[in-house]
Protein backbone atom coordinates (compact mmCIF):
# COMPACT_ATOMS: atom_id res chain seq x y z
CA UNK A 1 0.00 0.00 0.00
CA UNK A 2 1.25 3.76 -1.09
CA UNK A 3 2.13 5.80 2.34
CA UNK A 4 -0.36 7.40 4.32
CA UNK A 5 -0.37 10.52 5.33
CA UNK A 6 -2.02 11.43 8.57
CA UNK A 7 -2.61 15.49 8.65
CA UNK A 8 -5.02 15.48 11.48
CA UNK A 9 -3.63 16.00 15.14
CA UNK A 10 -2.81 12.62 16.66
CA UNK A 11 -3.04 12.52 20.23
CA UNK A 12 -4.19 8.34 20.97
CA UNK A 13 -4.11 5.29 19.73
CA UNK A 14 -8.15 6.04 18.50
CA UNK A 15 -6.85 9.13 16.67
CA UNK A 16 -4.30 6.73 15.13
CA UNK A 17 -6.61 3.86 14.74
CA UNK A 18 -8.86 6.30 12.77
CA UNK A 19 -6.77 8.28 10.75
CA UNK A 20 -5.20 4.85 9.26
CA UNK A 21 -8.75 3.44 9.27
CA UNK A 22 -10.78 6.05 6.99
CA UNK A 23 -6.74 6.46 4.33
CA UNK A 24 -6.89 2.37 3.84
CA UNK A 25 -10.68 1.87 3.67
CA UNK A 26 -12.53 5.08 3.22
CA UNK A 27 -14.13 7.94 5.72
CA UNK A 28 -17.57 6.03 5.16
CA UNK A 29 -16.27 2.38 6.20
CA UNK A 30 -18.12 0.48 9.11
CA UNK A 31 -15.31 -0.74 10.67
CA UNK A 32 -15.05 -0.79 14.49
CA UNK A 33 -11.82 2.74 15.08
CA UNK A 34 -9.14 0.53 17.08
CA UNK A 35 -9.03 1.40 20.51
CA UNK A 36 -5.92 -0.60 21.74
CA UNK A 37 -2.73 -1.52 20.90
CA UNK A 38 -3.62 -4.72 19.18
CA UNK A 39 -7.13 -3.79 17.05
CA UNK A 40 -4.28 -1.33 15.68
CA UNK A 41 -2.06 -3.76 14.99
CA UNK A 42 -4.55 -5.66 13.25
CA UNK A 43 -5.26 -2.60 11.04
CA UNK A 44 -1.98 -2.60 9.91
CA UNK A 45 -0.97 -5.89 8.81
CA UNK A 46 -4.72 -6.03 7.33
CA UNK A 47 -4.76 -2.74 5.57
CA UNK A 48 -0.97 -3.77 4.32
CA UNK A 49 0.40 -0.58 5.59
CA UNK A 50 4.00 -0.10 4.97
CA UNK A 51 4.95 3.77 6.22
CA UNK A 52 2.45 6.19 8.00
CA UNK A 53 3.24 10.18 8.08
CA UNK A 54 1.93 11.86 10.94
CA UNK A 55 2.15 15.86 10.59
CA UNK A 56 0.84 16.71 13.86
CA UNK A 57 1.99 14.02 16.71
CA UNK A 58 1.17 14.67 20.34
CA UNK A 59 1.66 11.29 21.90
CA UNK A 60 3.32 11.82 25.07
CA UNK A 61 5.38 9.41 27.41
CA UNK A 62 4.78 5.86 27.45
CA UNK A 63 1.90 5.74 25.21
CA UNK A 64 3.97 7.57 22.66
CA UNK A 65 6.64 4.71 23.42
CA UNK A 66 4.16 2.13 22.80
CA UNK A 67 2.89 2.80 19.56
CA UNK A 68 6.32 3.37 18.20
CA UNK A 69 7.03 -0.51 19.40
CA UNK A 70 3.54 -1.40 17.60
CA UNK A 71 4.47 -0.33 14.34
CA UNK A 72 8.48 -1.59 14.22
CA UNK A 73 6.60 -4.61 15.39
CA UNK A 74 4.54 -5.13 12.21
CA UNK A 75 7.18 -3.94 10.16
CA UNK A 76 5.83 -0.42 9.46
CA UNK A 77 7.55 3.01 9.04
CA UNK A 78 6.44 5.49 11.38
CA UNK A 79 7.31 8.92 10.40
CA UNK A 80 6.54 12.08 12.85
Amino acid sequence: MNPIFVTRTVRSVEDLGRAVLAAAYGPSDDRPVPTNLDALADLLREARVSRVVVVDWRVEGSSSSKLRAVFEGEGVELVR
